[in-house]
């Protein structure tokens, strides 16, 4: 259920932003925002018949600051957009980043499944040969007797990394907004509010 001392206090900042573009100002990501998770609110407040406990006087401010003219004028969906993939950029390039890394892991853990089969199944100079391969692109010194333990670890290590590139794209799809620029916002919220009377 929605808490509507929330939906209070959304429909009091939904009224100072439609009052801030009222300069001819465009309408903000933020502002595009809570219009929407407002709206968003009262549909689902609708459901339950609870719009009546909205405070009386926010619902009649908010429709008598509602200006259809000026909020049509401060919309601006390609801004809008525009501040949505910015705010985006940092976390689509630490999801390649994890992307990358994953795929850098899976790689090293099949090349060491090889050498462990090449260990185990080759003559002495493909042994010593995919072993100094395997050592390289590790970093480090490996023992030969422990190869099959390096084949649990950059297994591991694989996980680890499918887990942060999971992650990444976690949260790149919880902050991308752009959903949420959509015309007529205002309007809907006006229209909900003003059935009310």
């Amino acid at each position: 259920m929605v808490n509507t001392d929330a939906m209070n206090v959304a429909l009091r900042a939904c009224i100072d932003d439609m009052r801030s573009v009222s300069s001819g100002g465009k309408t903000g990501l933020d502002a595009q925002i809570r219009a929407y998770d407002l709206l968003s609110d009262l549909l689902e407040l609708k459901e339950y018949d609870g719009l009546e406990s909205l405070e009386d006087g926010l619902v009649a401010e908010f429709c008598e600051t509602y200006d259809p003219d000026r909020i049509a004028a401060a919309f601006d969906l390609e801004g809008l957009k525009t501040e949505a993939e910015a705010r985006l950029e940092a976390l689509r390039t630490a999801e390649n980043e994890a992307r990358f890394e994953a795929a850098a892991a899976a790689g090293l853990h099949e090349f060491a499944k090889e050498t462990f089969e090449t260990w185990n199944n080759g003559g002495i100079f493909m042994r010593r040969r995919a072993l100094h391969e395997l050592r390289e692109r590790a970093g480090f010194k490996l023992e030969s007797h422990r190869i099959g333990n390096y084949v649990a670890k950059t297994f591991d290590l694989m996980n680890e990394a499918y887990a942060r590139f999971a992650r990444a794209q976690q949260a790149v799809f919880s902050a991308d907004v752009s959903y949420k620029c959509k015309a007529g916002t205002y309007e809907a919220i006006y229209d909900l509010l003003k059935s009310m009377s």
